[in-house]
């Protein structure tokens, strides 16, 4: 009963705007008894439970005009949010198709009617709606918006693309992003068949779109190793840390193997060194321990390491602490029970998420460039605190 309460709340609003307007332009009392005949007979319906034929009749008796288009949007989007689909299908449709309607409200009526329709998983239809809209000063960017998230939805990343000359034009940095990551799929997919050169041009693409993209860089830097242009890819990790400092944790073993090759060691330390200063990530932090131990000793590492814990402590670099202490220690009554704590933080670290969606909170243990929850591109990365970075 509250739901139908709710329901006839602007439909009351319409027929009290209707009867008003009415009563102002003419006293033509038979119109008015009409519209009320089939007010009641939609309402009888309504509280009989028949609500298809109580759409039917309320639609007849809410007359579109000006002052009554409002009416049929709240009814429409009470029945979208309610789930029934196909009665907001049902009065969005009847909007659209009257001729006399306003721009303005014509093109809401579109706009409404492709929301139901993608709410439905009806991407075509939508697709077709919101294609309508492009042009639209209202609905432009939000009909833009909508077609990227089908495209993504459906994989048609190629498709999303055409879009990139209306996307550039609004200069809007979340739709720019979105292309970004569009051409680092198709990239991806690229890569997987060797197409190394196609590859490249993806990715500056990409870069050209969104120049903070730290996924376009992470494959170039890809590309640049298995080509051994080793000097290369640490430029494109050097890069990933200016554009995502939050990201860079996960590209730190893949840069130090870089520099490696090169002979660099001493070079990748000193980097490490600055970005545990400016971040105090835990992965830095265990990476450069190990420049301390082989250049200095191990109690110099401990030196270092317990200072750091004092400063941020992570159960990470706990897991860590502990397992110095293991090699230093001769006992073996102790090193069984450091162990233990070992083994025990160790399960307690994988029981946890890796990483968490800057946008939604969304946790995982697994990577992905599109969070699977709000689908937000590159917001999913190593969660900070106490049981993360």
């Amino acid at each position: 009963m509250l739901e139908l309460l709710f329901l006839l709340l602007p439909v009351a609003m319409g027929y009290g705007w209707f009867m008003g307007r009415n009563s102002v332009k003419q006293n033509d009392h038979s119109a008015k008894q009409a519209l009320s005949k089939k007010y009641s007979t939609g309402l009888n319906y309504l509280f009989s439970n028949q609500q298809d034929k109580a759409i039917d009749y309320l639609l007849e008796a809410l007359k579109v005009e000006d002052d009554s288009v409002e009416a049929h949007f709240a009814m429409a989007n009470l029945f979208r949010r309610r789930g029934e689909l196909d009665r907001a299908l049902k009065v969005h449709e009847h909007l659209v198709q009257q001729k006399n309607l306003p721009t303005k409200d014509k093109q809401q009526a579109v706009f409404e009617l492709a929301k139901d329709f993608l709410s439905a998983g009806l991407f075509d239809r939508a697709e077709a709606m919101f294609q309508k809209l492009l042009k639209s000063k209202a609905y432009g960017l939000k009909s833009l918006t909508a077609l990227m998230q089908i495209y993504q939805s459906t994989k048609d990343w190629q498709q999303g693309i055409t879009l990139k000359k209306a996307i550039v034009k609004t200069r809007d940095k979340k739709l720019l992003h979105s292309l970004a990551n569009f051409y680092c799929e198709l990239a991806t997919l690229a890569l997987e068949d060797d197409q190394f050169i196609d590859v490249l041009e993806l990715l500056e693409n990409a870069l050209l779109q969104d120049p903070n993209s730290c996924r376009a860089n992470w494959l170039m830097a890809q590309i640049y190793e298995n080509h051994q242009q080793y000097t290369e890819a640490c430029q494109c990790y050097q890069d990933i840390y200016q554009q995502d400092k939050d990201f860079f944790p996960d590209v730190i073993d893949k840069m130090h193997h870089c520099y490696t090759q090169l002979d660099a060691d001493e070079e990748f330390y000193k980097f490490i060194r600055r970005v545990y200063d400016e971040t105090a990530s835990t992965s830095a932090l265990i990476c450069y321990l190990k420049h301390i131990e082989s250049t200095y000793n191990l109690a110099k590492a401990k030196e270092f390491m317990l200072l750091s814990l004092k400063r941020r402590p992570t159960i990470r670099g706990f897991k860590h602490f502990v397992k110095m202490q293991m090699t230093e220690s001769e006992q073996e009554s102790t090193t069984e029970n450091l162990d233990v704590i070992k083994q025990l933080i160790s399960e307690y670290i994988n029981v946890k998420p890796r990483y968490s969606c800057r946008t939604c909170g969304f946790n995982s243990g697994t990577h992905y460039w599109s969070c699977p929850s709000c689908h937000d591109w590159e917001q999913l990365k190593p969660v900070r605190g106490l049981e993360g970075e």
